[in-house]
């Protein structure tokens, strides 16, 4: 009885430290806007940056910034592209009257594409023009791999608004 109770012991310490879980946390994909708040006078501007962490394979990216136009503007030029991006980038950028539209993306080689890691993706301004705060908020942004096909993650990418208070 003895050896079989020991048998039985070791397979199942066998069986469960062989498996594929894993007690290790998932690092989730996550975007946000930094500082998350900004207090500026009136017309004076504020930068923002939109950051990155986790992503794995990233080919292009866009989403809309989007604020209070009665209490926000952009000034000209609004958009400067982040550390992240190789020198092999196409970007627009796009001012509406109550949002700022972007577009990032690689340009296609011969070889596998794509960026992995944390980093900057953009750096944007904003200016105050009336007092009160707005917030900065993403809307419509896609993550799209080499294949584009949606990043790994996207489905659950947590992502982090900023403020500008004008005083």
């Amino acid at each position: 009885m003895k050896p079989l109770i020991m048998w039985i012991m070791f397979f199942s310490v066998f069986f469960f430290s062989c498996s594929e879980s894993s007690t290790e946390p998932e690092t989730d994909l996550t975007s946000s806007i930094t500082p998350s708040e900004q207090t500026v006078g009136l017309d004076i501007e504020a930068t923002f940056s939109v950051e990155i962490e986790n992503i794995a394979d990233l080919f292009a990216f866009s989403c809309e910034i989007v604020f209070d136009s009665t209490l926000v503007t952009l000034p000209e030029n609004p958009l400067t592209i982040g550390s992240f991006w190789s020198a092999d980038y196409i970007s627009t950028s796009i001012s509406d009257n109550d949002r700022l539209n972007i577009a990032i993306g690689l340009e296609q080689s011969s070889g596998i594409d794509g960026l992995s890691g944390n980093g900057v993706l953009f750096d944007f301004r904003v200016k105050g023009i009336q007092f009160g705060s707005s917030s900065l908020t993403f809307e419509n942004i896609t993550l799209i791999n080499d294949e584009g096909e949606p990043v790994d993650g996207f489905d659950n990418i947590t992502l982090s608004d900023g403020l500008i208070i004008i005083q």
